[in-house]
């Protein structure tokens, strides 16, 4: 006999909220994440004892894992005000302060963790690393200030690190912070009292993990042996344990972009160009190539990526190299296409691309012209846009030659536009055209929709450095042939989950095979509408494809 239904749905258990949580952090759905850990906090509340260790350390470990710091936070707050007091959590609290860039709360939440856990044999070198790691940040970012704390948190740095280092050799990671911050002290002409030499404490570090060698070694063994080679000088060794690295099962797109922070920030390779430079190119193509991160580049970083050695690409990726240099260099020429388009008082106001006019309208002929969006760039005084055309002011930053500013330009005329409610499109005439820089190419078709496809866009948010986004940069649905469903019979939409902010509108849409363009970025929020009919909102960026823009030129140009 089959029991009879209420009609209730079983409410989740405690494994299925963790699993959920869990689930959220590792695909990158901050909408779901933030539902899911409201609901896992609200049943951990109404039970009679606090919640149980490793189920705690299983959470935040994972939202540190995926860098999900603000929930992070909220998480460990909460859990400590249930009762959670191990070091564990607390250790997690500060690290989402941290890189948060909360940095003077980190500081005293930490400070007061060092009292409290000296006989915590695990989590009292992990907060003296934390301590290291957070004056490092107050160094950094005083940008050579001498007030206040900014010169003296160097040493407070190097003195953290090294305490961990001199008590525990195994700790190659505090090490290689010592050593990289005291080469750092010498070009700053800064004296750090009772340092150790910098150079026979790297030579020791590199020869302890090179004595492993033939062992499978955990990543950051590897990026500290690389860092320990680079302030050794010797450029062939650093080259051989960052093509470990890059090769370790246990790095991601996450840990590549703090290694990359750390030789930017602290090394200061990218300022001295040579073979330092070269490295810094491939650690931005892999990071490029890879889920979950986000690189922005300046002009003069363009320029180096596209002049890096292919056979350093070689030497560090092996059989790859050759084809991540051709892909990487595809991606720094389209970028040099990309354009800040901003207002009469310099202030970036969104992002334009340039298109060969043919493959818009054969009328246009073999010139180059700017795409943009309507809510952007407009005469039409309907459209409320940002700018009307004869206001914009058209640089393209990574055209920029080394010493000179970036190519400016005005707009001579708005071509063809759709309002904000249909296309939001624009395309401009310039009244010229950067030297040297070839139009995106379009695609005729869009990609087929997989777990795995991914999209690119590169643009200027907040009007700031060229950005390509590629965090959670996934395609999740099209209208486009052959199952697709559009809303309108002339407009097909796509909805991708790359991060974008304001001064992204009008950036281009890339797919990843040869860096075609398939869509306008338009606009993007947490309760998107779902596309082919599906009910319901999520979290998307959503585009133009570049055909539907296309077809309607067509039909309002004729042909």
């Amino acid at each position: 006999m089959t029991p009879a239904t209420t009609g209730f749905a079983k409410p989740p258990d405690l494994p299925e909220m963790v699993d959920d949580v869990l689930d959220a952090a590792r695909n990158l759905d901050a909408a779901r994440l933030d539902e899911a850990a409201e609901i896992l906090v609200a049943h951990l509340r109404r039970q009679s004892d606090p919640p149980a260790t490793p189920l705690v350390k299983r959470v935040l470990g994972e939202l540190r894992r995926w860098r999900h710091f603000g929930t992070l936070q909220r998480f460990a707050d909460a859990m400590i005000r249930m009762g959670c007091d191990s070091h564990f959590v607390y250790h997690q609290y500060a690290q989402a302060l941290i890189d948060r860039g909360e940095l003077i709360p980190a500081l005293d939440l930490l400070k007061r963790l060092e009292e409290r856990a000296r006989n915590d044999r695990v989590e009292y070198p992990e907060t003296c690393g934390l301590l290291g790691r957070t004056y490092k940040q107050i160094f950094v970012e005083a940008r050579g200030s001498r007030l206040g704390m900014g010169e003296s948190a160097l040493g407070q740095s190097v003195a953290w690190y090294n305490r961990i280092y001199e008590a525990d050799a195994e700790r190659v990671w505090h090490g290689v912070n010592v050593v990289a911050l005291l080469r750092r002290a010498e070009r700053d002409g800064i004296r750090v009292p009772n340092a150790p030499d910098a150079a026979q404490l790297a030579a020791r570090i590199r020869d302890h993990i090179g004595q492993r060698w033939t062992e499978v070694l955990p990543a950051w063994d590897y990026a500290t042996a690389a860092e320990a080679c680079i302030a050794l000088e010797d450029w062939p060794g650093a080259e051989r344990w960052l093509g470990k690295y890059l090769a370790a099962q246990d790095v991601d797109a996450f840990a590549i972009a703090g290694t990359l922070r750390q030789l930017t920030e602290v090394w200061d390779l990218g300022a001295y160009g040579g073979q330092g430079g070269a490295l810094l190119s491939v650690l931005r193509a892999e990071l490029l190539r890879r889920e979950d991160g986000r690189i922005s580049l300046t002009p003069g970083q363009v320029q180096g990526m596209q002049g890096a050695d292919p056979s350093t690409f070689e030497r560090v990726l092996g059989d790859t190299g050759s084809t991540t240099y051709k892909w990487m260099r595809m991606g720094m020429e389209r970028a040099r296409a990309v354009a800040m388009i901003r207002a009469p008082d310099g202030r970036g106001r969104g992002t334009g691309f340039l298109l060969r006019g043919s493959d818009l309208h054969q009328s246009l002929g073999d010139g180059s012209f700017l795409l943009t969006n309507a809510h952007v760039v407009s005469d039409n005084p309907e459209d409320c846009a940002d700018l009307c055309s004869e206001e914009a002011a058209v640089t393209f930053e990574a055209a920029a030659e080394p010493g000179f500013s970036a190519p400016q330009y005005g707009v001579a005329g708005v071509v063809w536009s759709s309002s904000p409610l249909d296309l939001d499109a624009t395309l401009l005439r310039l009244d010229g055209t950067p030297h040297g820089v070839e139009p995106c190419p379009i695609s005729k078709g869009l990609p087929f929709l997989a777990a795995d496809q991914r999209v690119y866009i590169i643009g200027h948010p907040l009007g700031g450095d060229l950005s390509f986004s590629l965090q959670d940069n996934r395609l999740l649905d099209h209208e486009g042939p052959t199952a697709g469903r559009p809303s309108r019979a002339d407009r097909c939409l796509l909805q991708y989950r790359a991060p974008t902010q304001p001064g992204s509108s009008g950036s281009p849409v890339f797919a990843g095979q040869g860096w075609r363009v398939i869509g306008l970025h338009c606009r993007g929020g947490k309760e998107m509408r779902k596309l082919n009919g599906q009910s319901g909102l999520h979290e998307a960026n959503e585009g133009v494809w570049i055909q539907s823009i296309r077809q309607n030129m067509a039909k309002s140009m004729g042909g």
